[in-house]
């Protein structure tokens, strides 16, 4: 461990690595990239604790390791690897906080557009529009969404450090006036919490603005984060067959009544595997 400091509530510590490209899991993408390990933002539902080993999946939201090393590596390993698609990030939200003190998401879009590879990011902070210059010249190899559960002040109590909705729709706009590729990731879906049409029609309508394709997922349980949210929230609805299929049916009559390119994750997965 090389340093440990705090910003606001948070400790941070900075730590060096052997890899910066990971092989991804997930099939839309070749590659993972994750600048940092816990994220500031602590929502309550991230699946994201249960594959992030050491303090900062323990005391999520509290802590946030910092790969100091990170763009040095990064530089070696785009010389091993086939050029990709590279998710950005898949574990942690690659512009929380502490990115505006380190740089490092913007400093690893540059090395990886110049070195051919599609970079797709995914975030809840508006701090991304301090990018813009990096991502216009990426042209046709970025993509960015935004994760927007709800557009109601509610998102506080699952997402309580990210950024307001309206902050993302904000950057969202701004991005796809560039004519960047934009996408919206309206999930995980909550039973009780974000699963009523004032929760999703303003998301829908804001896709229809921005030309945004929207990528629907609902709550997936897992053991860390169900722990997790059961000290937050009391109590926890569960999620059925019934109450989701109810559920996206209402969200599907929505995009088609506003004409938006709406799918699943499973969808997603499945056309990423052809």
């Amino acid at each position: 461990m090389d340093n440990v400091t705090r910003l606001g509530n948070i400790i941070v510590k900075e730590i060096r690595v052997k890899s910066a490209l990971s092989r991804s899991g997930l099939p839309e993408y070749d590659y993972a990239l994750n600048p940092y390990l816990g994220c500031q933002h602590g929502c309550i539902y991230c699946y994201a604790m249960d594959f992030t080993r050491g303090e900062p999946g323990v005391r999520w939201g509290e802590v946030v390791y910092v790969k100091v090393n990170l763009i040095q590596v990064l530089l070696r390993d785009i010389r091993r690897f086939r050029p990709g698609i590279v998710g950005v990030s898949t574990i942690t939200d690659p512009y929380q906080p502490v990115e505006s003190r380190y740089k490092l998401t913007r400093r690893s879009i540059k090395v990886l557009c110049n070195a051919g590879y599609h970079v797709s990011i995914q975030t809840k902070s508006s701090l991304i529009i301090r990018d813009l210059d990096v991502i216009s010249r990426c042209g046709r190899s970025v993509d960015v969404g935004f994760t927007i559960t709800t557009m109601r002040n509610t998102y506080r109590v699952i997402e309580p450090m990210a950024a307001h909705p309206m902050a993302r729709a904000s950057a969202l706009r701004k991005i796809a006036s560039l004519g960047v590729e934009t996408w919206i990731f309206l999930g995980p879906v909550l039973p009780g919490m974000n699963d009523k049409v004032e929760d999703y029609e303003p998301v829908i309508r804001l896709a229809k603005e921005t030309n945004s394709q929207v990528i629907i997922d609902r709550f997936r349980p897992r053991p860390i984060v169900t722990s997790f949210m059961s000290r937050k929230l009391n109590p926890i609805y569960r999620v059925t067959r019934d109450w989701w299929r109810e559920t996206l049916s209402s969200i599907m009559r929505l995009c088609k009544d506003y004409g938006v390119n709406c799918i699943t994750a499973e969808d997603e997965w499945e056309i990423s595997r052809k």
